[in-house]
């Protein structure tokens, strides 16, 4: 099984619309392989540093995971990240009895595991892509408000929407490319036109004008 809460900024009332960030966990370790190796690659990766913990993940928006270039100039609302740090110490046994705790987050697609390795171990291709965030305690109060937004789908059902996701970002993306690409060609068209000054002269409507005349010229015309 995989949960699922969600989480909004503390500072949400209102008069304030803001987005929701959803984040998932599996119900045990079992599900860490799994999630590794199906969710999207830009979606983010928490755990205790040091410390043994559950995984979890940020999943983006499709607006997120289109415009997403690199994970250094990526950043999360401060407050979502709060709430995602205490999260994630809560899952942890060890990690939860303690003060000044890390999480460190990075981008799924910066995780290695393979079958050497023990289930739910991972490794970072590259450890300067790993970013950390201090928890001084834990906040019972944002702990109860994520796990009163609780759900669970199957570990099946996770696969599929994330699946699915990513052939509407692939879909999304090839458009965006085509539209660019039109936008392209429209703007060599305009600067060729605007390159010659005669241009216009020779326009469509000038052209059909000129065709409207030919068949009524007389030679009587040009005496």
């Amino acid at each position: 099984m995989v949960y699922y809460f969600t989480a909004k900024p503390m500072s949400d009332d209102d008069f304030t619309i803001s987005t929701p960030s959803t984040i998932y966990m599996g119900k045990d370790k079992i599900e860490n392989d799994p999630l590794i190796k199906h969710s999207h690659p830009k979606n983010i990766w928490f755990h205790v540093d040091n410390h043994s913990s559950a995984h979890l993940y940020l999943q983006l928006t499709k607006e997120q995971l289109v415009s997403f270039k690199s994970f250094d100039k990526f950043t999360i609302d401060s407050d979502i990240l709060s709430q995602i740090a205490q999260l994630t110490k809560a899952n942890s046994i060890k990690g939860n009895k303690l003060n000044n705790i890390t999480v460190i987050y990075t981008p799924v697609e910066n995780l290695h595991t393979d079958g050497s390795m023990d289930i739910g171990t991972v490794t970072f291709k590259n450890p300067k892509q790993v970013k950390r965030i201090n928890v001084t305690k834990k906040e019972n109060a944002i702990i109860n408000k994520l796990n009163k937004t609780k759900t669970e789908i199957t570990t099946e059902k996770f696969i599929e929407n994330q699946e699915m996701l990513m052939r509407d970002i692939l879909k999304e993306r090839k458009q965006y490319e085509r539209d660019m690409e039109e936008q392209r060609k429209q703007y060599e068209a305009q600067k060729e036109k605007n390159s010659d000054p005669y241009a216009d002269l020779y326009n469509e409507n000038n052209l059909q004008t000129n065709e409207f005349r030919n068949e009524n010229w007389v030679e009587d015309d040009f005496m």
